[in-house]
């Protein structure tokens, strides 16, 4: 025993080293069985695929938007919609929730294994709904998972040491349920007219609109 040290010491370090080793065990336990990373045997989604509450990249938010140009409103995004007004360039809205349409999913091939998947060069995967950072919900071979790893494909975004390409982008719609100033709700597929959905941007245009 090393001079000056307790008769407790090594137990107690003992005692820090297999918590630690537990933690990570636990931490890694939890990953695998989260079901949004874990494939899980299913049919093929049928066609359109609809995600409600659907907000399609990271940082995304519901809350005040304001419109960065003149934006159409309808009073459904269902197929039966009909217009029922404009909102202003520069008009505040309340953001309430979004639907993601998946009309035909994006098709991609994997190019290199994909040992998280088991997927092998040749293999197909569908992508349908973004998430953000080369995110999205997929299916191939029978199975489905929530938040698929695309982030390493060849036309979405990399470079290099891809491991799969882009044949065919998929056929999407974002849909909005806003509601403007005078109450009225409506919805709007023109999400990318607006600022202030971002929670992650470094310019706060909530502060700047309610000042002037």
């Amino acid at each position: 025993m090393a001079l000056g040290a307790s008769p407790g010491y090594p137990l107690l370090m003992a005692a820090i080293i297999a918590w630690i080793i537990l933690c990570s065990v636990a931490q890694v336990s939890v990953a695998q069985l989260n079901p949004a990373l874990t494939p899980q045997k299913t049919p093929k989604p049928t066609l359109p695929k609809i995600d409600e509450n659907a907000c399609p990249f990271e940082g995304c938010l519901f809350g005040t938007w304001i419109a960065n140009d003149q934006v159409q409103l309808y009073s459904t995004w269902k197929s039966d919609r009909k217009p029922l007004g404009t909102i202003a360039k520069g008009e505040a809205v309340t953001a309430l929730t979004g639907i993601y349409i998946t009309f035909e999913p994006s098709e991609i091939q994997v190019t290199a294994p994909m040992p998280d998947y088991s997927l092998k060069p040749g293999d197909t995967v569908f992508g349908y709904r973004s998430i953000g950072e080369g995110y999205f919900s997929a299916w191939f071979s029978g199975y489905w998972v929530e938040e698929f790893d695309g982030s390493s494909t060849d036309g979405l975004g990399c470079n290099r040491n891809c491991t799969a390409k882009l044949l065919k982008p998929g056929r999407m719609e974002w849909w909005v349920k806003v509601k403007i100033k005078d109450g009225e709700v409506g919805w709007t597929k023109d999400g990318d007219k607006f600022d202030g959905k971002d929670a992650l941007a470094s310019v706060n245009l909530i502060k700047r609109f309610r000042s002037h």
